[in-house]
C-alpha cells in the first residue's frame, strides 16, 4: 500500500476511534435499525451510532465568576440508537458537549421531529422522511445553528458476557452509509432511492 494512504488510513482510524470514545457505550440503548451502506451492502444491528461529522459551533455556556459565555468548538456529532444527537467537543475553555435537535425542513417550512417519527433518513445522511409519509432536508439544529451531515458512518455495537455481566463492545469497523431505516418496508424505500440515484449518474 502506498505510504500516504497507509497514513491516511491510520489518521482516519484513530479519528474514529476518539470519536467512539467519546460516545460512552453505557449511553447507547438497544433500537433495531436497518441500513443500507454505500457500497450498496445491507445489515441490521441493534446498538449503534452514527457519526454525522464534525462541525463548528458556537455555544453559550456558564462558568463560575464569569456567567454566561460563548465558546467556539469542533463539535463531533453523532446520531445514537438511544434516540437522540450527541455532540461532542473542545473549546479553549476545556470540553464542551451539547443535544442538537432533529428537524424535517421544506417546501411547507420546518419543525423538529424525533427518532420515533422517523422512516429512514438517506442520501447519506442529507434528507428524511417520516412515518407519516412527509420528507425534507434533514437538519441538525445546534442550538439554533442548523448543520447538515458531513459523513454518514455507522459504528456497530454488540452486547457481551464479561464475568457474569452484560457489557457492549464495538463490532467491527466503520462503515460509510447511503441510509438508514427502522423497518424493512422503510429500507425498501432507501433501496429503491439508491437504486435511482446510481441510474441518474
Amino acid at each position: 500500500m502506498n505510504t500516504k494512504l497507509s497514513r491516511i488510513a491510520i489518521i482516519t482510524g484513530l479519528f474514529f476511534v476518539a470519536v467512539a470514545s467519546l460516545i460512552s457505550a453505557r449511553s447507547i440503548l438497544e433500537r433495531k435499525m436497518l441500513y443500507i451502506s454505500a457500497d450498496n451492502k445491507t445489515g441490521e444491528t441493534s446498538y449503534w451510532f452514527v457519526f454525522l461529522g464534525q462541525h463548528d459551533c458556537t455555544l453559550n455556556r456558564k462558568y463560575p465568576g464569569e456567567g454566561t459565555v460563548q465558546v467556539s468548538g469542533a463539535m463531533n456529532l453523532s446520531l445514537l440508537s438511544s434516540g437522540y444527537i450527541e455532540g461532542n467537543g473542545y473549546s479553549a475553555k476545556g470540553r464542551i458537549d451539547c443535544l442538537p435537535t432533529m428537524k424535517l425542513k421544506n417546501e411547507k417550512g420546518e419543525r423538529t421531529i424525533t427518532i420515533d417519527s422517523i422512516d429512514c433518513i438517506y442520501e447519506y445522511g442529507q434528507k428524511v422522511r417520516m412515518t407519516d409519509g412527509d420528507a425534507g432536508d434533514f437538519i441538525i439544529d445546534v442550538e439554533g445553528q442548523p448543520k447538515s451531515a458531513k459523513r454518514f458512518v455507522l459504528t456497530t455495537y454488540k452486547m457481551v458476557d464479561v464475568d457474569g455481566e452484560k457489557v457492549l463492545k464495538p463490532n467491527g469497523g466503520e462503515a460509510p452509509l447511503y441510509g438508514i431505516a427502522f423497518s424493512k418496508e422503510g429500507l425498501e424505500r432507501v433501496k429503491k432511492m439508491l437504486a435511482g440515484a446510481a441510474t441518474a449518474k
